[in-house]
């Protein structure tokens, strides 16, 4: 197949991540033959080498990254960008996934998977040219507050502040099964008005609102929580 065709293919399949079987089954040759014809493609700089045996035409890490491996999405602060909704450039694309994978760089930007036992709420996009997985606004939002690691409480805080679906943000956060999950959520609707406290169930024991920030000396006594991060 001439490199103009297999382009051609390719753009129609909207994918960014090749796997070897995949160019086998494209240019209809076996393993060895389709080694040498991406070699050549690779000296030619029309495809680039992710890792082995998978490769990508395209130069746009956020549609690389979620098609590294299955299932996956594009969760935390990287979700937030996508639908522009944070100021910060991130220089990290944050991948949940359900078992793990070794970080990597591609196009200078670092892709890490975070390993979630609940892969759900994502949805499959077009991004620039080709598809990508990215969690639903409520996901991400439901993510960063389970994980704030990779993502500052602040931030979600703000993204609340956009037009959100409260019933299914409630219903992602009790999927979760995680009690200080529910704490931050209530304590950054009460913040914005919502109130869920009727249709969530803590206990007494104060959590920090950032487990990765020092403690303070401001508390929250309706949601047990210790409000150690500013949020404006």
């Amino acid at each position: 197949m001439q490199a103009l065709d297999f382009l051609k293919k390719i753009e129609t399949m909207k994918t960014s991540v090749l796997t070897l079987n995949d160019i086998s089954k494209i240019i209809n040759k076996n393993k060895e033959y389709s080694r040498l014809y991406i070699y050549r493609l690779k000296k030619r700089n029309i495809i680039t080498e992710i890792e082995k045996n998978k490769y990508t035409l395209s130069d746009e890490p956020y549609e690389v990254a979620s098609n590294l491996i299955f299932p996956s999405y594009i969760s935390f602060i990287s979700a937030y960008s996508i639908y522009g909704l944070t100021t910060q450039i991130p220089k990290t694309i944050y991948i949940v996934s359900s078992k793990p994978k070794k970080s990597l760089i591609f196009n200078k930007m670092t892709i890490n998977f975070v390993v979630l036992k609940n892969v759900f709420g994502y949805r499959k996009m077009i991004y620039k040219k080709n598809y990508l997985f990215v969690a639903e606004l409520e996901k991400a939002i439901i993510d960063s507050l389970y994980l704030p690691k990779f993502c500052p409480i602040s931030e979600t805080f703000e993204v609340l502040k956009n037009k959100i679906d409260i019933e299914k943000l409630l219903k992602y956060a009790l999927l979760m099964n995680s009690i200080v999950l529910l704490k931050r959520l209530g304590f950054l609707l009460d913040l914005i008005s919502i109130d869920i406290s009727k249709k969530v169930k803590i206990n007494n024991r104060y959590d920090l609102l950032n487990p990765y920030l020092k403690k303070s000396k401001n508390n929250s006594v309706r949601w047990r929580l210790n409000i150690n991060e500013v949020l404006e």
